[in-house]
């Protein structure tokens, strides 16, 4: 085989966190696009595009200098999320007679996988190249003792970066002599143009209805239609024009689960930049897309496009509905003992 034609990986010294040395790996594909990722949480660290405005490279997604930075506020930024991505109501719920308590890490709710989810390890991990991708597989088999969730549970995280400018994330959950929870995600936020917000970005979803949720986030078990209203996506349509339209609400922005419409066969949603010419599709067989348009983000932050502030990014999480341990009809997040699940979210760039 002609190895010119393989495609590139890099491992680098990326820096130090709670005395385990991060280590970057960038995968690069023939049309100057990369991806970089963090062995610290199997972070989704980079997704540089080639810019003829700059004559350089672009990051499309929001990201720290430093691993430190990443753990100073509570926005999850590029992490993968588990074992549940989502809340927990009251971190509790029954399996079969047996009442099972989580750690509770929001209040008395369970966030994100607790205090030990999987953005909380360093992860070991292997690469792989091919004559038209490249990808990396972070691997860790987590113990009951350690995050609180019943089970012990191996899982993998694979990144590919492909040549048709497509990013694949395959979550690989495998079950013991126990069954597990797992519902995985990736809390990677967008911003198509590095300007200073997202406002100017256009967002269409694969979803005509949304959860409503309580005052602690948690779903109430309701769909709402979104048709008519500020949450409708149904076409593209400026963020602008829906955050204005939230300014009444406590949010004052999306911070909203959205029901995709799976029987048709269409991206979960599509996000673009008219302005820059650029969009990402993202492709999912799950019924859950969380949108968060960081309406909370704060100054403290560092981020490496300025100091945080609202609307900086955007971020689209696909998974299973959360909460569904309390709502049967939302999706089943429990993977039997001795069982296997794979999960897979596309996120296909192109220049429009």
């Amino acid at each position: 085989s002609d190895l010119s034609k393989i495609m590139k990986v890099n491992i680098d010294d990326f820096d130090e966190y709670q005395g385990k040395s991060v280590k970057k790996i960038t995968l690069a594909n023939d049309r100057q696009v990369q991806i970089s990722l963090l062995s610290q949480g199997a972070l989704w660290h980079e997704f540089l595009v080639p810019s003829s405005a700059t004559c350089s490279n672009d990051n499309l997604i929001l990201n720290f200098a430093h691993t430190a930075d990443y753990y100073q506020n509570p926005f999850y930024l590029g992490m993968s999320i588990g074992r549940t991505g989502g809340r927990i109501s009251k971190g509790s719920f029954t399996q079969g007679e047996q009442l099972i308590q989580l750690p509770q890490n929001e209040g008395a709710n369970n966030l994100h996988g607790g205090p030990r989810g999987f953005h909380s390890y360093n992860w070991s991990f292997d690469t792989q190249t091919k004559t038209d991708s490249a990808s990396v597989t972070f691997e860790n088999s987590i113990k009951a003792e350690s995050d609180g969730y019943p089970g012990d549970l191996k899982v993998t995280i694979t990144y590919t970066l492909n040549n048709l400018n497509q990013v694949i994330i395959q979550y690989h959950g495998q079950a013991f002599d126990q069954p597990v929870l797992f519902n995985p995600t990736n809390h990677v936020y967008f911003n198509l143009t590095g300007n200073v917000d997202i406002l100017d970005h256009e967002l269409r979803l694969n979803s005509h209805e949304r959860l409503a949720v309580d005052q602690q986030k948690l779903p109430t078990g309701e769909f709402k239609a979104t048709a008519g209203t500020p949450f409708d996506f149904s076409q593209f349509k400026p963020l602008a024009s829906c955050i204005n339209g939230l300014q009444d609400t406590t949010e004052k922005g999306l911070d909203d689960v959205y029901v995709v419409d799976n029987e048709v066969p269409a991206p979960a949603a599509v996000l673009r930049a008219p302005t820059a010419n650029r969009q990402v599709e993202i492709y999912s067989a799950r019924k859950g897309l969380v949108v968060f348009t960081a309406n909370s983000f704060t100054a403290d932050m560092p981020l490496t496009n300025g100091a945080g502030h609202p609307y900086q990014g955007i971020a689209l999480e696909t998974q299973t509905l959360p909460d569904s341990v309390h709502h049967t009809n939302f999706g089943n997040i429990v993977l039997p003992a001795h069982q296997v699940v794979d999960y897979q979210t596309v996120y296909q760039y192109s220049e429009i």
